[in-house]
């Protein structure tokens, strides 16, 4: 792997503070004409200030923390600070590692007004402000595992992983070849990946687990299932996989050729020991718009076939299993974005449906909250004329979005349970868009770690 370093400023990452001064070490000093009762009481007060004062940094630092891009740079923002961590470049898809500690992002180019997705991987260590070319034509779908600092990533469908820890080098290792798609697996000590079994366009697709705690230069592959791929069936890959909080189920996406999974993908769900498999509904070919509940409760997704965002696009609920279909969104209107504020309440991006006139014409979406149980569903931002929001995120007892007019964007945050809302970045590079729908994660990307 081709690995090259550089460093960028980045100026409030870094500890900064002037030293204390020293007390007088003579018998003649101020400290010796206080009482020792006193200075044992403003000791321990003091103790205690500078305790909250920390505790209450650490926990402000926790709640908003995110990297965004803007001009086509990676910049970070924590609480109300901002830095910028490349200068000049064309960045897309920033990426969290588990604790926080390191960024992945590639470095993308342009072409015709395109964006080319296989682009640079690049490592960035906040703490030392290093950055580190890991590869080149790396795919877009390179992930951190959930519960350590190991990042996996794709190059001509063949798997590799990379470990940051500050002990090793980072230098990747070839898990597999000939992989269609992945996920880490839930305890972060292997990954799923996907398979076609030949080159021939109607063979079957293998579901394999590669794990990684024996030795990671030879990874052990288990096959979990193998999906049958019938004669009229057009089936060429997977989509990435995402697990129910319970880890029983795995829900993903069996994508066809690709002009026709521009318009429909089929919805699966797999027991998480193989023995259980069903196609249960069909969507557009967005991972985000599929979403296990928080607590063992149903798999939520945008479904709908047409690769039109603005039509045809409902949230509907699959619990397992029973596989009945359950539709939250009203007739006239389509969701374009969703998430879970607990198992008994989402949040969606909601436009009025349309499939009349020019795409960049048709109405922009608002935040409904919608409530599973009592069936109450209530309009809970006000965009501005011609605004909309987009990709509501709730984590930590917050709710952050991103409001867009189509030529800027800007990330708000509600810090509260009523929806007073907050400008919290401005100036966000637009992201591409596809008939509508808006590739956030091209350009936004929230800490959700601990």
């Amino acid at each position: 792997m081709d690995i090259s370093t550089s460093t960028q400023p980045f100026f409030y990452l870094k500890k900064t503070g002037a030293r204390s001064r020293n007390f007088q070490e003579s018998g003649t000093g101020p400290l010796h004409q206080v009482k020792w009762g006193d200075f044992v009481i403003r000791t321990v007060l003091l103790a205690i200030l500078l305790t909250f004062t920390f505790l209450s940094n650490a926990f402000a630092t926790v709640q908003e923390k995110a990297a965004f891009i803007r001009h086509d740079d990676l910049w970070i923002k924590i609480n109300n600070k901002e830095g910028r961590l490349t200068k000049g470049e064309y960045v897309r898809y920033p990426k969290w590692s588990y604790d926080g500690q390191w960024l992945a992002y590639l470095k993308a180019v342009k072409q015709d007004g395109n964006i080319v997705y296989d682009g640079e991987l690049w490592l960035c260590n906040l703490h030392t402000n290093k950055h580190f070319k890991m590869a080149s034509k790396v795919n877009r779908n390179f992930q951190w595992s959930g519960r350590n600092n190991k990042l996996a990533y794709l190059i001509n469908r063949t798997l590799y992983v990379v470990d940051t820890k500050p002990s090793k080098s980072l230098v990747a290792s070839t898990l597999a070849q000939g992989v269609e798609n992945f996920s880490w697996l839930p305890n972060g000590d292997g990954l799923l990946i996907s398979a076609k079994k030949s080159e021939q366009l109607h063979s079957d697709i293998n579901l394999s687990r590669v794990m990684l705690e024996v030795d990671r230069q030879r990874p052990i592959l288990k096959n979990l299932f193998t999906i049958p791929v019938g004669e009229d069936e057009y089936f060429v890959s997977t989509s990435s996989f995402k697990w129910s909080s319970d880890k029983g189920w795995i829900s993903f996406l069996l994508i066809p050729t690709a002009s026709m999974s521009a318009d429909a993908n089929t919805l699966c769900l797999l027991s998480a020991d193989g023995a259980v498999f069903k196609k249960v509904d069909e969507m557009l070919n967005y991972a985000e718009w599929m979403q296990w509940a928080p607590a063992g409760g149903p798999l939520a997704y945008i479904g709908g076939i047409g690769r039109e965002a603005t039509y045809n696009k409902q949230t509907r609920l699959i619990k397992t299993p029973v596989y009945q279909k359950e539709v939250l969104t009203p007739k006239g209107y389509a969701d374009r974005d969703f998430d879970w504020k607990s198992d008994r309440v989402t949040v969606v991006s909601r436009s009025v449906e349309s499939k009349e006139g020019r795409l960049d014409e048709r109405p922009l979406p608002q935040l409904y909250e919608v409530n599973l149980y009592s069936g109450k569903q209530k309009q809970i931002s006000l965009p501005p004329k011609n605004t909309g929001d987009f990709v509501p995120t709730f984590e930590k007892g917050r709710l952050i979005w991103i409001r867009t007019d189509r030529k800027t964007a800007d990330a708000f945050v509600s810090r509260t349970g009523k929806i007073k809302e907050t400008k919290w970045i401005k100036n966000i590079t637009l992201p591409s868009s596809y008939y509508e729908k808006w590739n956030w994660g091209e350009v936004f990307s929230l800490y959700t770690g601990f």
